[in-house]
């Protein structure tokens, strides 16, 4: 998959450059070859951001451009910083109403971080939101409210990801777009049911209050008993690859039932300091000498290493002389070039394509592919897909419902 970079306009007036904008994406899509609905999602879903980030900014002049592959794309919106407290209540003075009163919601925790006088952070991802609000939700009236205005958003349905950075000259905002064959099923969807979260320590992890969880979960989906029984495998596969990890993390799943689909979600934070990471980097390091046997044990490998892959694994290489920890290529995708940190993405569709590729004439890969035939995983999941970029983990697992 061919990298593409579009060009890079500037805009102040919205509607006058739409037209523009809109030629610039549709020379991005046919550059990277995007076709069908996956094309149709990238036009609604950049013309959304858009005028997502026009409503917040306001009269500034913003760069625009998308950069990525067929597989993975990126939408990129620069502006400088110019925003202050009496631009936001320009802002909220010609609404209808005079008031804010998404404040609280998706849009005004967006609105909230252009806010040069405003903002709690300078840095804020829709992932770490959706996390927040799961872990409130339950007992807080406001994330309530807050998760229903989130369902709400198109821009939030239709993009994997959202990232805001606010710097006192400049603001950046990256919107990620998976175009995986597997969430082609799910992405951009409402779940026909969504059960319950449940939430996972590495340092107390109780099988027995876990799996009974599971079950609980699973109820909530009113699936056949093969299809229940099939994703209490792939729940029980997962922890027990937390449980090998060598990382501490937090985790939450849950399961969400499409049309013809459910998949198991995992989102999880790990607990790194300097100290963890050098141990972290001295076990890959190990691992290097002897191949990881097993089909989950290879998604906790690959996991593990991405955790290595941002800014101060260089700094402990230098303090504690260790090597760069390599976690090969076969099943990662989207590595977005120049990216300062690109995460690593990986999926099963991929891993199981490179091996089918390569077992001729490779016998580590012909004993791979054995491996991966074997695996309770790969022979239930349609596909699975992980995301590591800095300490956040994601697992999505994809399973065909039988009924």
């Amino acid at each position: 998959m061919r990298f593409v970079q579009s060009e890079q306009i500037k805009i102040a007036n919205l509607e006058s450059k739409m037209d523009v904008a809109q030629e610039v994406v549709e020379n991005y899509i046919f550059d990277t070859g995007i076709k069908g609905k996956d094309a149709l999602r990238l036009r609604l879903l950049s013309e959304e951001v858009l005028r997502l980030a026009k409503s917040i900014i306001g009269y500034g002049i913003m760069n625009f451009w998308l950069e990525g592959n067929s597989r993975v794309t990126k939408i990129y919106l620069t502006a400088e910083n110019h925003m202050d407290k009496s631009k936001e209540d320009e802002l909220i003075s010609v609404s209808s109403t005079g008031e804010n009163k998404v404040e609280q919601g998706f849009f005004g925790k967006l609105r909230s971080l252009f806010v040069v006088n405003a903002p709690t952070t300078s840095k804020w991802s829709l992932k770490d939101y959706q996390e927040e609000l799961r872990r409130r939700k339950e007992e807080d009236k406001y994330s309530q409210e807050a998760w229903d205005d989130l369902e709400r958003s198109l821009v939030a349905n239709l993009a994997d990801d959202i990232e805001v950075g606010v710097g006192k000259d400049n603001i950046e905002m990256i919107v990620t777009k998976d175009f995986s064959e597997a969430l082609g099923a799910i992405g951009s969807r409402v779940p026909v049911a969504k059960s319950d979260f449940t939430f996972v320590d590495s340092k107390k992890i109780d099988e027995g209050k876990v799996y009974a969880r599971a079950d609980e979960l699973i109820e909530e989906l009113d699936v056949s008993a093969k299809d229940a029984m099939h994703l209490k495998l792939l729940f029980e596969e997962t922890i027990g690859m937390l449980k090998a990890m060598t990382a501490d993390f937090r985790a939450e799943l849950w399961f969400e039932k499409y049309k013809n689909v459910c998949c198991l979600k995992l989102t999880a934070k790990t607990l790194m300091d300097a100290g963890k990471k050098k141990d972290l980097i001295q076990v890959a390091s190990d691992r290097d000498n002897s191949a990881v046997k097993g089909f989950m044990s290879k998604i906790g490998d690959v996991v593990e290493n991405g955790l290595l892959n941002y800014s101060e694994v260089m700094k402990l290489q230098q303090q504690y002389g260790t090597g760069y920890v390599s976690f090969g290529s076969m099943g990662i995708y989207g590595i977005m070039e120049g990216s300062s940190d690109p995460g690593v993405m990986w999926s099963l569709s991929d891993y199981r394509e490179s091996l089918g590729n390569d077992q001729e004439n490779d016998p580590s890969a012909k004993e791979a592919w054995d491996e991966l035939e074997k695996s309770i995983v790969a022979s239930l999941a349609k596909d699975v897909l992980v995301g590591v970029k800095g300490d956040r983990i994601d697992i999505t697992m994809v399973y065909g419902l039988n009924s």
